[in-house]
């Protein structure tokens, strides 16, 4: 004959409720998020969601003039997003492309996968965090992050060793880049 086991009345509820908390405390603590790799962002995160078919927009012909931009851009897809292209109309050496990404998972993206972006450089564009890439003789890439999930791209790119922007064209591109911030930080309400 087996022995007889003693159980006091409910035991066996008080280890199944012990058994769900303890699971449920488990399920319900997670991991710290991990430390933000970029900088901030200001205290007013600019909304340039209606430039990512538009990028032709993000500056007024008025703005435009001083860079010597004369039309308001032409507008291209080009790598899944729209960009707009402005060519100066004293020379053909040089051309500004802008477009806006609301896809790639915006600045703190950009950080983690600094190891893999060409010539990665922090800067800050008016106030914003941003990124030179790509940089090089008459090129680069500025990615300046203006809200948590965007991106606001600008490249230069001068052909003609003459021009200034040749030497040092991520200055360009900051300006360009900067004139665009300051204006739709300007319009937010």
């Amino acid at each position: 004959m087996a022995p007889n086991k003693i159980v006091p009345p409910g035991g066996s509820r008080r280890t199944g409720l012990l058994l769900a908390l303890l699971l449920g405390v488990a399920g319900c603590s997670s991991a710290p998020p991990p430390p933000r790799l970029s900088p901030p962002l200001p205290d007013a995160p600019l909304d340039l969601t209606q430039f990512t078919t538009k990028p032709c927009d993000l500056m007024t012909s008025h703005q435009l003039t001083m860079f010597f931009v004369s039309n308001q851009g032409t507008a291209s897809p080009a790598a899944g997003k729209t960009t707009c292209t402005w060519i100066p109309h004293d020379t053909k050496a040089l051309t500004y492309v802008a477009s806006v990404d609301t896809t790639s998972g915006g600045i703190e993206a950009l950080y983690h996968r600094r190891a893999a972006v060409a010539n990665f450089t922090p800067v800050f564009v008016h106030s914003y965090p941003g990124v030179h890439r790509d940089d090089h003789d008459g090129h680069c890439t500025v990615e300046t992050g203006v809200a948590d999930d965007t991106l606001l791209n600008v490249t230069v790119t001068a052909t003609d060793p003459k021009l200034e922007a040749y030497g040092d064209p991520c200055y360009e591109a900051d300006r360009f880049a900067g004139i665009m911030v300051a204006y739709q930080a300007n319009r937010a309400p």
